[in-house]
């Protein structure tokens, strides 16, 4: 949602594996704002940074506005409102509203506006739901090379904007029912949004994996959907990615290009189980190093690793795991 060029100028700072300013760094990437991240470790960061002398004097992350005005631990919704993006309903009542602002419902708008409907595009974190946290995204009609899910989820913003939809994020329907040819939904703010019609496209949540003290780690070490915000903070690290489909496939891809190694655990016994088998062919060329382990019933069935040894492209090879 970068309608201006000098929110490139934002900065955040805040700890390493700090949960908080993760929410922050996924939030701006997702809507597609350029920011410095700067990690304080220890009190000269702090000093030298902000001019503060200790950092455990600080209410961290702290987010650094255009205008140099600062924000101390906020929240994701208060950062949004600053950017001036946390708009109020224009409308009593609306021919259209669709909650989910992820392709289905970008393009849902895009047609409802073009016809003349007056359309409201409820969204309850960021434009681009789940595909917006995509560092690549290569079956979408129209885009031969592939674009990043943020930069889809943008374009998709602006062509909407362009034919007068609402959009409304940082928003979010509680209940909802029928009546005298209408739709009234109870908004989590204690408004309510009234249409003569509705589309949900609400897309997924990510099921969880139920880890033991996975909630200690969550958002600090131990990401769902965790992609292009995270990559380039994983350099010299060993990055595992749990899963075998199409999201999967494209992490492993775009994290292999920043961390030292990537480990991908396929809980099938075959790839092709869960994904489609694009990004598998595009993934034989190797930037650094990955290695699959095919897990299925506890236990470990094979290994493949791609050689980088001749001229960029590898051959795969499977052993069995002890």
């Amino acid at each position: 949602m970068n309608n201006d060029s000098n929110i490139s100028k934002v900065k955040l700072y805040g700890r390493p594996n700090s949960p908080e300013a993760y929410e922050i760094r996924d939030f701006l990437k997702r809507s597609v704002v350029e920011f410095d991240w700067i990690e304080l470790t220890c009190d000269e960061d702090c000093y030298r940074e902000l001019g503060f002398a200790s950092v455990e004097e600080l209410r961290l992350p702290i987010v650094e506005l255009v205008d140099g005005s600062q924000m101390f631990a906020p929240t994701v919704r208060e950062v949004a409102q600053q950017l001036g993006w946390v708009t109020q309903p224009k409308f009593k009542e609306y021919d259209l509203s669709i909650y989910g602002a992820g392709p289905a419902g970008l393009s849902a708008a895009v047609y409802a506006a073009s016809e003349g409907l007056r359309t409201i595009l409820i969204e309850r974190y960021a434009v681009g739901g789940q595909a917006g946290s995509s560092s690549l995204i290569e079956n979408y009609l129209g885009f031969p090379e592939g674009v990043s899910g943020a930069d889809l989820a943008e374009k998709a913003r602006q062509q909407a904007v362009k034919f007068g939809i609402e959009l409304l994020i940082l928003r979010e329907g509680v209940k909802a029912e029928f009546r005298n040819n209408r739709i009234y939904v109870d908004m989590a703010n204690d408004s309510k949004m009234v249409a003569r019609a509705n589309i949900c496209a609400t897309g997924v949540e990510y099921r969880r994996l139920n880890l033991p003290n996975e909630d200690r780690f969550l958002n600090r070490g131990v990401f769902y959907g965790a992609g292009a915000s995270e990559a380039q903070l994983c350099s010299n690290k060993h990055i595992f990615v749990i899963g075998g489909g199409n999201s999967a496939g494209q992490a492993v891809m775009y994290f292999s290009q920043y961390a030292e190694k990537v480990t991908m655990l396929v809980r099938n016994n075959n790839l092709a189980a869960s994904g489609d088998r694009y990004w598998w062919f595009a993934s034989w060329i190797v930037y650094r190093s990955f290695t699959v382990f095919y897990w299925l019933a506890g236990r470990c069935l094979r290994t493949f690793s791609p050689s980088s040894q001749q001229s960029g492209r590898g051959r795969g090879f499977t052993t069995r795991c002890s």
